[in-house]
């Protein structure tokens, strides 16, 4: 009987130690167990996903073999050199094919033993989380500081006499009037991308005017264009489809918005627009040129005829350079040059593209070249006409 106790307690035994090393083994954190003298005791599938590491293989018994990272290797030779119990903890940074990683490393006795345990987590899209985070607030805070200072400067002055001055008056007034819209479009961009990414502007399908939304978004900037004395030449934008409208026009607005806004004097706009099937819209994304950007969302999405709608529009402007072009779409992003420090706004008008297309689940290809205009093509899902 004793004998049999002793069977089933080892049998428990077994299987609880079975599941244990199955769950650190399928752990999304790296986990390593090496001894004082760095022999491999147990690694787990994660590690090697975690921090670059060589394969892992049946012989590989020394973790310096297992990882080439010195400073990891360096940290832990600390940890069990230093024979003190306290948990050390640092962050990581290398290069792993020409992209950077972050990796959280921990390194600790396991109890009074001479066994080491190593944990490491891949935090890098987290630090990108928080760098975006960060870099959104110092944006936003400057985005919205300049206008208001300028706002509240001008209050005062007028509060201490420039207002008997007539002229004065409506000069400063004016200004005031044009910093609180840049406010007011600054916070009507940013309520549109928060609803966007939140899910908080669902898809409506309607039937769409192609030629309707163009002509109406080119109204808004009709003064600019003759200012400059655009020509705007325009091709198969007489169609009709359906998707959200919209969103379909605030996509088509921004890019005519950039367009003028970019464009110089005698420039010429070309805008085009058709239906084309799903491997041409999946292969104008695909085939970006090396020298172009791709946002590329496309899925095969219910209910879609199959059929997608096709945008371009094509400016003479002073273009982007191909570092620049890669960041377009970023939030509050504007080209760095004394070449365009002179165009205004509010720095989320592609972001708000990239994102209402994201949503769409449609791709864009942009081309450019510093001093060689500025093209940028779209494609959405067209859905069939409802009976």
């Amino acid at each position: 009987v004793r004998i049999l106790f002793d069977k089933n307690k080892a049998k428990e035994n077994e299987d609880r130690i079975s599941r244990i090393l199955y769950i650190l083994g399928n752990l999304s954190d790296g986990l390593a167990v090496i001894d004082s003298e760095k022999r491999i005791l147990f690694i787990n599938n994660a590690f090697n996903k975690n921090i670059r590491s060589v394969k892992v293989r049946s012989d590989v018994k020394e973790f310096d073999f297992l990882t080439r990272n010195f400073e990891l290797n360096k940290l832990i030779d600390g940890v069990i050199l230093g024979g003190n119990d306290d948990i050390v903890e640092k962050n990581i940074y290398y290069f792993d094919r020409a992209e950077e990683k972050i990796v959280r490393c921990t390194i600790f006795r396991i109890g009074s033993s001479k066994e080491f345990a190593v944990i490491v987590r891949d935090i890098t899209y987290l630090q990108k989380i928080e760098n975006v985070r960060t870099a959104f607030i110092q944006n936003i805070t400057h985005e919205i500081k300049t206008p208001i200072t300028a706002i509240t400067g001008f209050v005062e002055t007028l509060k201490n006499g420039a207002a008997d001055n007539p002229e004065t008056r409506t000069k400063f007034i004016d200004i005031i009037e044009h910093h609180a819209k840049r406010l007011n479009y600054l916070i009507d961009d940013l309520i549109t991308l928060a609803n966007i990414e939140t899910g908080k502007s669902p898809v409506k399908l309607e039937k769409i005017d192609v030629k309707s939304h163009v002509e109406n978004s080119l109204i808004l900037f009709e003064k600019e264009i003759q200012d400059k004395n655009i020509d705007i030449i325009t091709h198969g934008i007489d169609m009709e489809f359906i998707s959200d409208s919209s969103k379909i026009n605030q996509i088509i607005t921004n890019l005519i918005q950039n367009a003028v806004k970019y464009s110089g004097h005698d420039g010429i706009i070309r805008i085009e627009a058709s239906s084309i099937d799903a491997k041409s819209a999946r292969e104008l994304v695909s085939g970006a040129e090396d020298t172009g950007a791709a946002w590329n969302s496309m899925v095969a999405k219910e209910g879609a005829s199959g059929n997608f709608f096709f945008f371009s529009i094509e400016d003479t402007g002073i273009g982007v350079n191909y570092t620049n072009l890669l960041r377009l779409g970023e939030r509050f992003f504007r080209v760095d040059s004394s070449h365009t420090s002179r165009y205004k706004g509010t720095g989320l008008g592609l972001a708000i593209v990239k994102h209402t297309l994201k949503l769409l689940e449609g791709g864009a290809v942009i081309k450019s070249s510093f001093g060689n205009g500025f093209k940028f093509s779209f494609a959405v899902p067209a859905y069939p006409e409802r009976n």
